[in-house]
């Protein structure tokens, strides 16, 4: 076993490799600032403040993403439905109690081949969606919102592939375990999904921006006036760096680290498209987030819907007859093909319970910077880069946007009204 766990090891490390490369990748996009950003630079303050958000970004750019929402959503829905459909038919088929019982011909350590077999419903699940995960990449290559080559986003692929199947592997290991140690296993295994929500919470920011090794802060009159918000806000000393990203169309600030260690990362790309009141209201954004304490919000959020549906899950499981060669293990074929499907139902909770905290944090910037129309400006300007809806239909909404749209958060900024249909 001790072989088995070093091929374990290697495979997380070399999973955690390709996924920080294929983050690096994914976020590169077209050089700024670009003909966009030049429109967008020429919109009057006026116009900004009294004008609905329809006629302020770029009519074209919204026409193509209406398109890209009307191509991405059934790309979504058949990934879920082709993951569940794979795992049922593995129960069904008597698949599941047949790799359950050639692990353990193999395999001495019943912790190992829950991990494998946990593993193994990860892989065929990860593998059934390809065609429809490689159709959602195709869709944001012919859009150019992506330069990303397709050797590449299969390397990015096989990453998250392998981070899956070592994520599911610990869960159904730890999970089995608990459940043959306690009758309280459930009691336990929520405090361990409200855990990893919340430290999920607090490291993902981390990969929301390419990452160099050449961050320098913001210098001059920008800087000045950065280092003075902060201070008023209450976070004096966090510093403002800027990533030497120059083919980002990221045009927010990110918060990482915790108490000394916490700073505010900008990319060159952003800095360099936008005015300095986009700048400072980006900032002014994210420390909304933290002054409201957000970050951990959201996590309790998430991992709440997470335990409700699968608990949802798992009752409807309990219901369905067991076959001769079932038991625990194999059975989790079963509760997996049922979660693709229930998570269809828990994004459109999840979504709806997120939206309001982006309203408040941008409440929080206008407040703090003062500057309404800068606020708009960068929501603009992030609406053409990144090709979203300002009126999106309710299945988009339901499904696709954990984000309030930006004409709701445009009206709420200018007191102007909403005027999507």
């Amino acid at each position: 076993m001790a072989l088995e766990r070093r091929r374990v090891l290697c495979g997380v490390i070399v999973a955690a490799i390709l996924v920080l490369v294929g983050l690096g990748v994914a976020a590169a996009a077209i050089e700024r600032p670009n003909a966009l950003d030049r429109r967008v630079d020429a919109l009057s303050d006026r116009a900004l403040l009294t004008r609905p958000a329809t006629a302020l970004v770029d009519g074209p750019r919204q026409v193509a993403a209406r398109r890209r929402a009307h191509w991405t959503l059934p790309g979504w829905l058949l990934v879920q439905l082709f993951q569940a459909l794979a795992l049922f038919y593995l129960w069904n088929s008597g698949g599941a109690a047949a790799l359950r019982d050639r692990l353990r011909r193999r395999f001495r350590s019943e912790w190992g081949v829950r991990f494998l077999f946990g593993a193994a419903l990860a892989l065929l699940a990860r593998s059934a969606a390809l065609l429809p995960s490689f159709y959602l990449y195709r869709v944001d290559r012919t859009m150019d919102l992506t330069t990303e080559l397709t050797r590449v986003w299969g390397l990015f692929w096989i990453g998250h592939t392998l981070l899956a199947m070592a994520v599911a592997g610990i869960i159904a290991a730890v999970v089995l375990w608990l459940a043959d140690r306690t009758h309280q296993w459930y009691l336990y295994t929520i405090v361990l999904i409200l855990a990893a929500s919340v430290g999920w919470s607090y490291a993902s920011p981390y990969f929301q921006v390419p990452r160099t090794a050449t961050a320098r802060p913001i210098s001059g009159m920008l800087g000045t006036q950065l280092e003075a918000m902060l201070t008023k806000a209450g976070f004096a000393g966090v510093p403002v760096l800027v990533e030497a990203v120059r083919n980002s169309s990221s045009g927010r600030a990110v918060a990482i680290g915790l108490g000394a260690s916490r700073r505010i990362l900008l990319t060159e790309s952003f800095v360099a498209a936008a005015t300095p009141g986009e700048v400072r209201y980006a900032v002014a954004y994210e420390l909304g987030h933290l002054a409201s304490g957000d970050l951990l919000s959201i996590a309790l959020i998430e991992g709440g819907v997470i335990i409700v549906f699968a608990a949802i899950a798992i009752a409807i499981a309990d219901r369905i007859r067991f076959r001769r060669d079932d038991d625990p293990l194999s059975r989790l074929t079963i509760v997996g093909a049922l979660l693709a499907v229930v998570y269809i139902a828990a994004v459109p909770v999840r979504n709806s319970a997120l939206r309001s905290y982006d309203l408040d944090a941008d409440r929080y910037a206008v407040a703090l910077t003062r500057d309404p129309a800068a606020a708009v400006r960068a929501l603009v300007r992030t609406t053409d880069q990144r090709m979203l809806q300002v009126c999106p239909g309710t299945l988009a909404t339901l499904f696709l946007d954990t984000a309030p749209s930006v004409g709701v958060r445009i009206a709420a900024i200018n007191h102007v009204p909403n005027v999507c249909p």
